[in-house]
């Protein structure tokens, strides 16, 4: 099986790196502290993969307007561009790898796929 290619070789950056930005993406903005618990990297862990994030303009920290102790990181527009870019990369990979698969098989995956929804959302009301 091939190894997942390297995002974009133009920044050396690392997988925390990216799940950092794919967070940020969807949240828009958080908190270190939040970051460092949703992704389980320590917060010292996080200092060196931010000033990364910083350094190339993809996400930058502000103080709280609430808490000044609270330092809060917001996605850049070019943190966002590179996402999208990233996603529309990978999407593309995904559908050429679908296209060598026979009919059949893509009516398999897609009953197995709506399987697995049907499991997933009840697990998600079995706390309720």
């Amino acid at each position: 099986m091939k190894g997942a290619p390297i995002p974009d070789s133009s920044l050396p950056l690392s997988n925390s790196n990216y799940h950092v930005l794919f967070l940020l993406h969807e949240m828009r903005c958080s908190t270190v502290s939040e970051l460092s618990r949703q992704l389980n990297i320590s917060r010292p862990n996080m200092t060196p993969v931010l000033d990364k994030l910083v350094k190339y303009d993809l996400v930058f920290r502000k103080a709280s307007e609430t808490d000044r102790r609270v330092v809060e990181v917001e996605i850049t527009r070019q943190g966002d561009d590179l996402v999208q870019e990233l996603g529309e990369r990978f999407a593309l990979g995904i559908r050429e790898r679908l296209s060598t698969l026979s009919e059949k098989d893509l009516q398999r995956m897609c009953s197995c796929l709506d399987e697995l929804k049907t499991i997933l959302l009840k697990l998600d009301h079995s706390d309720e």
